[in-house]
């Protein structure tokens, strides 16, 4: 079989050895980016594709000089695309089970894991001191399980009577959230 004698391995360490990693693949992403955003927005008027190609080629060339950028994209993309994988695979497992359109306090608490996923993935490629998963203790478990359960006592004493659709105090905080940050403004 023909694919028996391709070796995946030796080509993945071929391709960094002649800078992939390091300079092929950030450059075709910060063009292609960059390219699509001015080609899309038409900053210098309609149909100036050749404006747009050469100060995309340019800003993807300024970024691979500057190794620093290049070693923090290596960081923060990994770890983005973890994220984003998570996220599907978590939409995947809700839709699944049947659940209906997400909305409401949903919208809100993936805006805010969001925004967590992203904090939490660049802080770790440029060098914060962020937690990692794989750094917790049993210990850190236990606490955070236990922090966990004072929460749902508290929001169950909290709710307001006689909802039973779940539209208590929570729910209220989530709203209101929704409306910080112009979730829940209806187009």
């Amino acid at each position: 079989m023909v694919l028996k004698s391709i070796d995946f391995v030796g080509f993945i360490s071929w391709f960094e050895g002649v800078g992939g990693f390091d300079i092929i693949l950030p450059f075709l992403l910060i063009f292609a980016i960059t390219y699509a955003v001015l080609d899309n927005v038409g900053l210098f008027g309609e149909k100036k594709r050749n404006i747009n190609l050469i100060i995309a080629i340019i800003l993807a060339f300024f970024l691979i000089v500057q190794r620093d950028v290049v070693v923090l994209l290596q960081g923060f993309l990994p770890r983005i695309s973890m994220l984003v994988l998570t996220i599907i695979i978590f939409l995947l497992v809700i839709g699944a089970f049947g659940f209906g359109e997400l909305g409401g306090a949903w919208k809100s608490l993936s805006v805010i894991v969001a925004i967590v996923g992203v904090i939490w993935a660049l802080g770790a490629s440029v060098g914060w001191d962020v937690p990692a998963l794989d750094y917790f203790t049993e210990q850190d478990i236990a606490i955070l399980l236990i922090l966990g359960v004072f929460v749902l006592v508290i929001w169950f004493i909290v709710k307001e009577p006689g909802t039973d659709d779940g539209d208590g105090n929570l729910k209220k905080i989530f709203r209101g959230f929704n409306d910080l940050v112009g979730a829940g403004k209806k187009s």
